[in-house]
């Protein structure tokens, strides 16, 4: 029995969706670009309303017209699954920048390993924060973006520890097999939850 994990995680600043496919679940699927090293290349992306919510919220300009066309296309919805071309209703590909996008590679398990099978195709986006005012000096952004980035590893650490995998092994997984990391980890996820 194949098993689907999300275990690779990176970030991106940008990304353009082109054509939003809606089915029957709480899950989106976007066809679209990713910008990395300031190229843009083809990616799929699959996310939830939640996340769809947050991300229209921090490009409040385009909002409005995207909210309208996926309210319309729920509304009228002929066949599931049905697609939205945001590229033709809007006249181009609606731009989400100036935000962090928490992305994760999904992958199977075979033969006791995860194998990842998209080859940077395709993400599941986790999580959309916006990206800190540029008053705010480039070292503290950067400072916020580790703590976050440790909160977020532990949170994945904690996910493996409930899945039942030993400790060793879930501090790999998340990236947390260094002791000094994984103590600023801890310390960091704790800040956020308390």
């Amino acid at each position: 029995m194949k098993q689907t994990n999300t275990a690779t995680v990176s970030t991106s600043e940008a990304i353009s969706v082109g054509q939003i496919i809606l089915d029957d679940t709480n899950y989106l699927t976007f066809w679209g670009h990713i910008k990395k090293d300031d190229t843009w290349q083809r990616c799929d992306f699959i996310t939830t309303y939640e996340v769809l919510n947050t991300m229209l919220r921090y490009v409040q300009d385009r909002s409005d017209a995207v909210q309208m066309t996926i309210v319309q296309k729920l509304e009228n919805m002929e066949q599931i699954p049905d697609m939205i071309d945001l590229e033709m209703e809007l006249g181009k590909a609606v731009l989400f920048d100036n935000m962090y996008f928490r992305l994760a590679r999904p992958g199977n398990r075979e033969n006791g390993h995860w194998v990842e099978y998209t080859a940077g195709e395709c993400y599941y986006i986790e999580q959309v924060t916006p990206l800190p005012s540029a008053s705010v000096p480039h070292y503290v952004r950067k400072i916020d973006h580790c703590m976050e980035m440790l909160h977020k590893s532990y949170e994945l650490y904690l996910g493996y520890i409930e899945l039942e995998f030993d400790e060793d092994a879930a501090r790999k997984k998340s990236d947390l097999a260094d002791d000094l990391k994984f103590t600023l980890a801890y310390y960091a996820w704790k800040e956020r939850t308390l």
